[in-house]
């Protein structure tokens, strides 16, 4: 992959050593790289500069990293016109003759200089030579590694020596856009994924319902839009969880359907845990059976492998959806004092056919 860039400007976080990375690349006859990467890196607050000057063939000519942290250093290599890397004082440094690339351990950027050097071929490897920065440790020196091109979009790497592997996301350019766990690309956005972005959502939203519906569209068409939502969970006579979470609501499928994304607690409170009690990100599919007469309500909650399958109805004012559980209990979920900007939901639980329900949850929404 040849790849021809303007000039730009790159930005990557990492949450695996909490930094973010400044690049710019610039094009006059060769390729000038100039990084920047600030934070925490194992441990350390570091700043750490690169320069790298690159040839029109993505052969690297120069580099020069300059870290500054609770020990200070700078390493700067050249390639003299025989190809021998030469350091700062003149000396040669025989050791890294078979090294074709350099990989600086703190950023992504210097994987792009082997993928687009190498341009290979979909389904090819090939090993490499590289002279790997150990950052934020003084060390340099040679690394075999391996790349191999899966599908121009995804290149697998190795370590040969330690035997770490990952698949590298990389764009039309052969920038990473995603290094997985350790690093992604904050801006520019990758403009293939922008794009699937902006196709699947069109593909799948409506504006309106579908005149197949008639009538029957009401029940649920003052949902459309977002909610901020107060859900309290009764787990029992002694535990109550409160929870900040989203609701968002829109028709799908040419607007035959319904489906809402049901986040608690709300993406800006997320923690990492998955286990912890009532933790939801999921989806209700809605869509009107017509042998039926009612909406069936299908909700997934991946989070914590839960579905259930209900049947919605007006009653009155208020939306009842009633369904089975796993062990044949039966569910109830109700919106009650429905407004154009508010509601009151409602979660039971009957043990006994319906002669008498237990709260579990309720939830109170407000349009945004």
């Amino acid at each position: 992959m040849q790849a021809q860039h303007s000039d730009k400007t790159i930005v990557w976080k990492s949450t695996y050593v909490n930094t973010t990375e400044y690049t710019t690349i610039k094009i006059l006859n060769d390729i000038i790289v100039d990084g920047q990467i600030t934070g925490e890196g194992l441990g350390k607050l570091l700043n750490v500069k690169y320069k790298l000057e690159i040839n029109n063939k993505w052969e690297i000519q120069s580099f020069l990293v300059d870290l500054q942290s609770d020990i200070s250093f700078t390493i700067s290599l050249h390639k003299d016109k025989a190809g021998q890397w030469i350091d700062d004082k003149g000396n040669i440094q025989t050791q890294l003759a078979p090294c074709s690339d350099i990989d600086i351990s703190l950023t992504p950027f210097t994987n792009t200089l082997p993928i687009n050097r190498l341009n290979l071929p979909v389904g090819a490897s090939k090993d490499i030579t590289v002279i790997y920065i150990d950052l934020p440790n003084n060390q340099y020196k040679p690394v075999n590694q391996r790349y191999t091109n899966l599908n121009n979009e995804i290149y697998k790497y190795d370590n040969l020596e330690s035997g770490f592997t990952s698949l590298l996301e990389v764009d039309n350019e052969g920038i990473v856009v995603n290094y997985p766990g350790i690093w992604h690309r904050v801006s520019p956005e990758n403009e293939k994924k922008s794009r699937l972005k902006e196709v699947f959502s069109e593909a799948l939203i409506s504006s309106h319902p579908n005149e197949e519906l008639q009538d029957a569209a009401k029940i649920y068409s003052w949902l459309i839009g977002s909610w901020d939502v107060e859900a309290i969970d009764y787990l029992d006579e002694k535990q109550i969880i409160h929870t900040q979470g989203e609701w968002h609501f829109s028709w799908v499928l040419e607007g035959r359907a319904i489906e809402d994304v049901w986040i608690a607690p709300k993406r800006s409170l997320r923690g990492k845990n998955p286990t912890e009690p009532r933790n939801r990100y999921g989806i209700t599919f809605r869509y009107f059976d017509k042998v039926k007469q009612q909406w069936c309500v299908n909700w997934f909650n991946p989070v914590r492998g839960v579905s259930d399958k209900l049947y919605g109805r007006k009653e009155g004012g208020n939306i009842i959806h009633e369904g089975l559980d796993d062990e044949g209990n039966l569910m109830r979920w109700s919106f009650e004092d429905i407004t154009a900007t508010s509601f009151h939901w409602k979660g039971e639980l009957s043990t006994n056919q319906g002669k008498s329900f237990v709260l579990q949850a309720e939830f109170f929404g407000k349009r945004r």
